[in-house]
């Protein structure tokens, strides 16, 4: 199993797809309020980086790794099994069972006090913004929504692991982090914008990258 880890570089909407009497959508979080990103999306984002970085390969002419090799990796090929062979976890703020113990306790002692709402509130603000009329570059009436964000700064960190790893897979996971810059919505506004890495030698860009041309 290896550490993941995702920073974020700008606020970002990881949205649950809910909302409530205050807001048009809200975070995903736990029973607690503690904010995680889950692992299909993980998956779902990795998957994308990886893919870009085959089709540029392709462009360029170099055959480190194939659309085809991505989509294996990611049980993605259309005659593969429902066996996939990649697990990930859910990511979760460092620390994250230290910090939902201690709010566990709280939460027993003070309900009224240490609610869901206003733990989410410690990891996130508010947004608003209005929709905007293609032809005449002004705000639609009527078309003001409210999106709370996760806070700038924020570091989640899960598992990822890969039953009998080849170099290929290695190091299209590696270019695949690398190359991963955004996750959540309206990415083409500013948000989401996050750093990935993997911490361990295993996916050394420069390493894996060697044996596969060198072959």
């Amino acid at each position: 199993m290896y550490t993941l880890t995702i920073k974020l570089l700008s606020p970002t909407m990881l949205m649950s797809g809910q909302g409530d009497v205050n807001t048009d959508s809200t975070i995903v979080h736990d029973r607690y309020g503690i904010p995680f990103i889950p692992a299909k999306r993980v998956r779902g984002v990795l998957y994308e980086s990886a893919l870009e970085v085959a089709e540029m390969m392709k462009a360029a002419g170099m055959g480190a790794f194939t659309i085809d090799d991505v989509k294996g990796l990611f049980n993605r090929l259309e005659s593969a099994e429902d066996n996939p062979r990649m697990s990930i976890s859910n990511l979760n703020i460092a620390d994250y069972d230290v910090v939902a113990s201690e709010l566990a306790s709280l939460e027993e002692k003070h309900p009224t006090v240490f609610t869901k709402e206003r733990v989410l509130e410690e990891y996130t603000s508010m947004r608003y913004y209005t929709s905007i009329d293609k032809e005449t570059g002004s705000t639609v009436e009527g078309t003001l929504h409210n999106s709370r964000v996760l806070n700038r700064g924020l570091t989640f960190i899960g598992k990822i692991d890969v039953v009998d790893m080849t170099d290929t897979e290695g190091f299209i996971l590696s270019c695949a982090v690398r190359n991963l810059t955004g996750i959540g919505g309206k990415r083409n506004r500013g948000f989401g914008q996050v750093e990935c890495t993997i911490d361990d030698k295993a996916f050394d860009l420069e390493t894996l990258g060697g044996k596969l041309w060198n072959k």
